[in-house]
């Protein structure tokens, strides 16, 4: 008879250990708020990374021009319209190739590729729990040099 009893009295604590309605709601809300805050965190990593692929890709632009610039010898007005075209897409504006050599050279002389332009670097900033975009214009020198092989 006393097994019956230990029995019956082992089944409340039982129940008790189910978790109450409100608890699971929390839960819940613990778990949204955690993909919102792991969301917020990528979108911020990625948009820091966005500046850098495009500053890679300005200069990729720029060594390319400069491996055309080597066959012909100086750069052409098309090739540069090619390069500012293409800068332009990155981001780049008030794009100057002053310095650049304009002229063709002869076998082995020094060419050289100058690209100034200005870069908007969009930082994200809090102000008082609030997030927004700042810009930051910024001027971005690129400088190549090689000799001509035409």
């Amino acid at each position: 008879m006393k097994e019956v009893l230990v029995r019956n009295i082992d089944r409340p604590a039982l129940s008790r250990r189910h978790t109450k309605p409100g608890t699971v709601v929390e839960n819940m809300l613990v778990a949204l708020l955690g993909i919102v805050m792991c969301t917020a965190f990528l979108v911020v990593i990625f948009g820091a990374f966005r500046g850098v692929s495009d500053k890679w890709q300005m200069r990729q632009a720029a060594r390319e021009t400069l491996l055309i610039m080597e066959t012909d010898g100086y750069l052409k007005p098309e090739d540069a319209n090619d390069l500012t075209a293409q800068l332009r897409s990155y981001g780049l504006y008030n794009i100057s190739l002053a310095g650049s050599t304009r002229s063709e050279v002869h076998y082995g002389d020094r060419i050289y590729l100058r690209i100034q332009g200005t870069y908007n670097e969009n930082i994200l900033s809090f102000a008082g729990g609030i997030s927004k975009v700042a810009d930051h214009p910024a001027t971005i020198t690129i400088e190549r040099q090689s000799t001509a092989k035409q």
